[in-house]
């Protein structure tokens, strides 16, 4: 499936600063072709489309703001988008399509670990195109490559001060640790992550139960907390799988507080589990209600586009993937000749290497030396059907 967009909008307060600061560039850039080729990979369907559609409509705004204003070095985005399905196989083909066929400058994406994880090994001998991830957080996949990137917080940089919020909050001493065996990302946090972090604290990792992805049913792994006198439930789980897990420990009279990580916190963790979901803690990589201007301009422009829907953290995350691309080319040296491309490709990379205090939407903008995202995140908690940040 191939979605191109070729957009053009009206701007708006969040981008001035991107603007003002590349005005310049883009004059004395004058970059070569009709267009800019950016790819993005994006979870459409399968377990990962809320991640996706939020991705896909964020990047969008994007590229509508930059090309009103004149594109990248005067010459406007093509923004070449293909649906991974959560797939790796997919993951794999889009990849495929993107460098080799369609010659794409850069990808924003892939989301999700899995998909990440399968691809990552792969750049540095065949496809030699940065790859810059909104929402993939297992830890260690960005240093499989020099290409490799992830304007996120990993799972153990997101989880670490709110478990340790969870914990001086409902001060549990047995917690049952709940993951998806299946999942990349999921099954670091539980069958890693999360244990490490919970005896940190203090707290005794009682159980380690895990599921696979397409199970809806969870009695049993319940049934099981309840027997070993759980008083509280750390998750690495997907937020259609949390959201049923919580539902069946409140249906067998559970309720204990959950605590879950980078895979869970999204609008429809809350939508369908419901009141069950009040009081869980959830890390996150991007606050969405963030007060900051940039952060609020962005969700204002996001609510425009969706009637009024709220984007998961990847959202944010890449929307800035557009403009960091946006800076590199235009200010390390890409020509857009298709006789530079690999060159063209190199610079970009040597660029994003070098990215240190980016101006975003979800937050600076700093690599580490392997590629992986840095900052501090919000710490989110469940009260009145929203996400609040608590952290201090």
């Amino acid at each position: 499936m191939r979605l191109i967009s070729k957009l053009a909008i009206s701007t708006a307060a969040m981008t001035f600063v991107f603007i003002a600061s590349s005005a310049h560039n883009a004059d004395a850039a004058k970059l070569a072709g009709r267009n800019v080729k950016i790819g993005c990979m994006v979870p459409l369907t399968g377990k990962g489309a809320e991640w996706g559609q939020a991705a896909k409509t964020s990047m969008e705004i994007a590229v509508k703001e930059i090309n009103a204003k004149g594109g990248v070095g005067g010459v406007p985005i093509d923004l070449i988008c293909y649906d991974t399905q959560t797939k790796e196989s997919e993951g794999l083909k889009n990849i495929s399509r993107l460098v080799q066929r369609d010659n794409v400058l850069a990808i924003s994406g892939p989301c999700y670990s899995s998909v990440y994880e399968t691809i990552a090994p792969q750049l540095d001998s065949q496809f030699k195109t940065v790859i810059n991830s909104y929402c993939s957080a297992k830890p260690g996949l960005a240093a499989m490559s020099k290409w490799a990137f992830r304007n996120t917080l990993t799972s153990d940089k997101q989880l670490k001060p709110v478990v340790a919020a969870w914990v001086k909050a409902y001060h549990p001493k047995k917690v049952v640790v709940i993951y998806d065996d299946q999942d990349a990302v999921s099954r670091a946090e539980g069958a890693k992550i999360l244990p490490v972090l919970l005896k940190a604290n203090g707290v005794d990792v009682v159980g380690m139960l895990s599921y696979r992805t397409d199970d809806t049913d969870y009695s049993a792994q319940i049934t099981k907390a309840k027997s070993m006198g759980a008083d509280g439930i750390a998750l690495g789980s997907s937020y259609q799988n949390a959201g049923a897990i919580v539902k069946e420990a409140h249906k067998q009279g559970l309720k204990v507080p959950f605590v879950a990580g980078a895979a869970t916190s999204t609008p429809g963790f809350i939508k369908i589990a419901g009141k069950t979901a009040e009081g869980a803690y959830l890390s996150t990589a991007a606050w969405i209600d963030d007060p900051r201007p940039a952060a609020a301009s962005y969700l204002k422009k996001y609510h425009a586009a969706t009637g009024g829907k709220d984007p998961n953290y990847g959202g944010p995350r890449s929307y800035d993937n557009i403009y960091l691309f946006k800076h590199c080319i235009e200010t390390a040296g890409v020509t857009n000749k298709p006789a530079d491309l690999a060159s063209d490709r190199d610079k970009i990379r040597e660029c994003m290497a070098k990215t240190k205090h980016f101006p975003g939407a979800a937050g600076d903008i700093t690599f580490d030396e392997h590629g992986d995202g840095t900052g501090i995140t919000a710490i989110l908690k469940v009260e009145n059907g929203k996400y609040v940040n608590i952290l201090k």
